[in-house]
């Protein structure tokens, strides 16, 4: 007999969105995503992973297979459009999705790489994070995703409109505050304050606008994992919608 598929989605989902900072982002966390997910863990695990020098992910990545994209965005897609964040005539039509593990350390991280980020302008650019692995101890370095505010601006989303002065407030916050320090954002800064977060649980969906302010929950002072133990292992995803 064939062996069965792997990447096979929930159809009874727990589904929570919310409405995320004063410009009510659309937020959407997802649990029980995949009705085997420690098979899909184990795939992650036995990938071969390398840095990607086109991005600016602090670790490796492994290109997820399609089958995975077909899968995930057949049945992502009546799920957004249920709860309005995409229309019903809209619909995820393609993605670049990797599994992703965090590996900088704290010390060597670039500039860009110290501050909450955003992935595109583009308002039809959905990201989506699979957690495959378990809650961390506290002594792991690592946790769930977060999403912040620009103190100086008051931006929470980076648009096509906004993009330019967001880019001289943050030139001025550096003249004002020197630049960031060699760790990973993990909560309030001088600069930034977190408007919410989402923690980490094994086999949880977080989905959000490319376009919004966040970053992964690392400790500020993190250190490379010693083994496949302590890797913070997800499926990270760029969703294009019509």
């Amino acid at each position: 007999m064939p062996e069965a598929p792997a990447f096979v989605f929930n159809p009874s989902a727990k589904v929570t969105h919310t409405p995320v900072g004063r410009g009510r982002s659309a937020v959407t966390r997802i649990d029980q995503v995949l009705l085997d997910p420690e098979r899909i863990a184990a795939m992650g695990l036995a990938q071969s992973y390398a840095q990607d020098p086109s991005n600016f992910y602090p670790g490796i990545r492994a290109a997820a297979p399609e089958s995975f994209s077909t899968a995930f965005r057949a049945w992502l897609t009546p799920i957004l459009q249920r709860h309005v964040v995409l229309k019903p005539d809209q619909a995820l039509y393609r993605d670049e999705s990797f599994f992703s593990v965090v590996t900088t350390a704290a010390t060597d991280l670039l500039p860009i790489q110290r501050i909450p980020h955003y992935d595109s302008t583009d308002p039809k650019l959905l990201a989506a994070v699979i957690y495959l692995c378990h809650p961390s101890l506290p002594d792991a370095g690592f946790s769930g995703t977060s999403f912040y505010r620009h103190r100086r601006t008051g931006y929470e989303e980076i648009s096509t409109a906004t993009h330019a002065n967001y880019q001289l407030a943050l030139d001025h916050d550096m003249r004002t505050h020197g630049p960031p320090k060699r760790e990973y954002a993990d909560g309030d800064s001088a600069l930034f304050e977190t408007i919410f977060s989402v923690p980490l649980t094994f086999n949880t969906a977080i989905i959000y606008p490319g376009r919004i302010l966040h970053a992964a929950n690392i400790h500020r002072h993190f250190s490379p994992p010693r083994d496949q133990s302590e890797w913070r292992l997800t499926i990270t995803a760029a969703l294009q919608a019509t």
